[in-house]
């Protein structure tokens, strides 16, 4: 793997065209190593120069294509970039690169948003940034201490305001000596080729990854989650074109709800509540009915004296409330009393009990002859089924 040591490379390895220009999307290059990976199908490809921002420091890489055919991934290992590529380049031969410019500006946005609220927690809070993430899905930035959800969102307004006032993001190359008088975040351990982004007044912070020009670039920074995390919070947030497309999601949920409830759109939540509520309240009403055609259904069965075995089929009906009915049955009747709730279409939820017969052997047979599934003990089972009516009256005739 580390045969390109031995190649004509300066000391920091491939030269990395994104720390010359963050915009520079296209580039030529000499492939100085191509080397298969049998195992995996695809090959690693070494370049002397390149404009591919690697995986590294919490952040995916950047996507694209050398000589035409898709970039798949890109690694860092001591300085030298590899490149994941399914087609061999061999080496030798001089390629061109092309960066997704729209990936590489939106994870500028994002990070440089992160570097805001950390900063800012940091200054404000003392809290420090132990993890970070940053992929096509998600921005999540782990803090070593609680924060309130109110401090969340003065953090989320002062960061919003710098971004306004279209501050410079500055990158630095300080010397060793330069560092120790420098009070910067992450990756103090580091002594020398310690990169370091500059939000004057919000944040300074060493980090390898590209960034935007101004905090204009950045557009809206907004926090949309945060959870205990580890002893402290993991937060996500969304930048820019991210966080517009949240927007137009949410906003168009809010629509669709406002139109459904007829509630104006600030009054959305106070509608669902009263729905929902609502909706209990109507399910109580139902419950009750139900309970009351199942005491005349009870009612209607044939006496003890004349049968043993008895089924009720019912519309849907809280658990508890078959339970108890079942229970009423078992106290009248010696065999099993079995509560289907549901219909042929949709299958059927069931309750069975009995004071003197083994309800366990009856779930063993509705198993094997039914493709039942539930369980339980001697004295009650329940479980789920799908099959008809008449399926499950001709087993009871046959009890």
């Amino acid at each position: 793997m580390d045969r390109i040591e031995n190649a004509q490379m300066n000391s920091l390895g491939t030269r990395k065209l994104y720390y010359e220009d963050v915009h520079q999307t296209d580039f030529t290059a000499v492939v100085m190593e191509c080397v298969p990976d049998k195992e995996e199908g695809y090959y690693r490809i070494v370049l002397d120069a390149s404009a591919f921002f690697p995986e590294e420091g919490g952040q995916s890489a950047d996507k694209g294509t050398l000589n035409g055919q898709e970039v798949l991934d890109v690694s860092i290992k001591q300085g030298i970039l590899y490149h994941k590529a399914a087609c061999e380049l061999p080496a030798g031969t001089q390629v061109t690169g092309h960066v997704d410019w729209n990936r590489r500006f939106d994870f500028m946005q994002q990070h440089s948003g992160e570097h805001m609220i950390s900063g800012l927690l940091h200054s404000h809070f003392g809290l420090e940034n132990v993890g970070f993430h940053l992929s096509d899905r998600e921005v999540t930035l782990d803090m070593n201490g609680e924060v309130s959800l109110e401090q969340l969102r003065l953090i989320e307004q002062e960061a919003n305001t710098y971004v306004w006032k279209n501050l410079p993001v500055n990158i630095n190359w300080p010397t060793a000596e330069e560092l120790t008088s420098l009070n910067y975040r992450s990756k103090l351990a580091l002594t020398e080729n310690v990169r370091i982004v500059e939000i004057p007044g919000v944040d300074l912070c060493a980090c390898c990854a590209p960034h935007v020009d101004t905090t204009g670039q950045i557009g809206l920074i907004k926090i949309v989650n945060v959870q205990s995390h580890r002893g402290g919070v993991r937060i996500n947030i969304l930048c820019g074109n991210r966080a517009l497309a949240d927007y137009t999601e949410k906003q168009d949920s809010v629509w669709a709800i406002s139109s459904l409830l007829s509630a104006k759109q600030p009054e959305v939540a106070g509608a669902v509540a009263r729905a929902k509520e609502d909706a209990r309240l109507q399910k109580e009403r139902a419950n009750a009915l139900q309970a009351e055609l199942l005491n005349v259904q009870m009612d209607a069965l044939p006496s003890p004296e004349k049968v043993r075995h008895v089924l009720l089929f019912v519309g849907e009906l809280d658990a508890i409330a078959l339970r108890n009915a079942v229970n009423t049955l078992t106290g009248k009747y010696s065999g099993y009393c079995g509560i289907f709730a549901g219909d042929d279409t949709n299958g059927y939820r069931f309750i069975v009990g009995s004071a003197s017969c083994n309800c366990q052997e009856l779930a063993d047979r509705m198993r094997r002859e039914l493709s039942a599934k539930g369980g339980g003990s001697a004295p009650m089972i329940q479980g789920n089924v799908a099959v008809t009516a008449d399926t499950l009256q001709t087993m009871w005739v046959s009890l």
